[in-house]
Parts: C-alpha cells; structure tokens; sequence
C-alpha cells in the first residue's frame, strides 16, 4: 500500500527509460507547452546564425519533436531542411552516416566558404570604385586654357605641364526611355 501511493504504481515496478520520459513529461510539462516547442523545431531555420548555434537550437528543441527525429536518419533530413541554402547545396550529394557528422561536415563547410569570403574580400579593390571595371587615369592639362582649335603663336610659347588625374565619378545618365516619354 505504501508503495501504491506515491505514483500509483506496484512497487518494484521497472520502466524502460521511454517509459519514464513519457510519464514524466506528462507530469510535469503541459501538452500546449509540447506542442508551441513542436511549431518552433518545425519552423527552424539557420537564417544568420552560424551552424553552431543553429545546431545548439536543434538539440533543444528536437526533444519535443518526437517522431519527426526519433532515428538518426530522420534527425539528418530535419536539420538539413533548416540550413541555409548554399550550405544544402554544398552538403546535398554527401551521406553522413551519424548526425554529429553531418554537423561537422556543416561546420567544416561553413569555415571554408567563410575563409573564401575573407579571401575575396582582402584581394577586392579598394571602396569608391562604382563598377567592376578597371580604373583608368585620364590625362589632363594645367596651365593656361585655351579655346579648342585655337593656334598658339610660335613665337613666346608658354609651357604646359602634363599629369595624371584619377577618374571622377559620373552618374549614370537617365533612362533614354523616360526623357522620351517626357518629352511628348
């Protein structure tokens, strides 16, 4: 009797451990609780966060998951789904036999696109370029302006000095359409 009345349960009963998980999740935590943490491991996505923390999330949020991650292979398919798309792209044609592997290969993965980033980055030109085109120099006169066409003397030259100047920004001039249709 005295064992009948802490749980209702014979004493000396023995549980399997989903056993015990179930009954003690139906205990302590309510069902809505269990299925507001079911919508949001359904809903997870890597978004800006690095895999590790995107993973981290996962684990925590799958134990409400049951059957969606309840094999390996299963628990895969769900984390794979919530990367982002270059990292699915990148890991789409190799298998992972356990999920901590998938995890590392995703890792791994998202190190080496970063590093390519970082690359990319250092070997860019500087900022102020408005196109990808290679900058030229234009050649410009100081000195005295003359009109063009115009002939100087022989006699009494003036000296010119000749340099470099980098070039200037222009913006791109209106849509030939636009100043058409404005036009009538």
């Amino acid at each position: 009797m005295v064992g009948q009345s802490r749980g209702h349960v014979p004493h000396g009963t023995r549980f399997t451990w989903a056993e015990f998980k179930n009954a003690f999740r139906a205990h302590h935590i309510p069902a809505g609780v269990i299925r507001r943490k079911l919508t949001e491991f359904l809903a997870l996505k890597q978004s800006n966060n690095s895999v590790m923390q995107y993973a981290q999330a996962f684990n925590t949020l799958s134990q409400y998951a049951g059957y969606h991650v309840d094999t390996d292979e299963k628990k895969q398919a769900c984390l794979r789904q919530g990367l982002s798309s270059k990292l699915q792209d990148r890991l789409a044609m190799i298998k992972f036999d356990t999920f901590s592997e998938l995890v590392n290969g995703a890792i791994i993965q998202e190190d080496a696109h970063l590093a390519h980033k970082a690359e990319k980055k250092r070997k860019a030109p500087a900022a102020g370029s408005s196109s990808s085109a290679p900058q030229r120099f234009h050649l410009v006169q100081s000195g005295p302006q003359r009109a063009p066409f115009q002939h100087q003397p022989v006699l009494g030259l003036q000296q010119q000095q000749w340099g470099y100047r980098p070039p200037q920004y222009t913006p791109p001039q209106g849509d030939s359409q636009a100043s058409c249709s404005s036009a009538r």
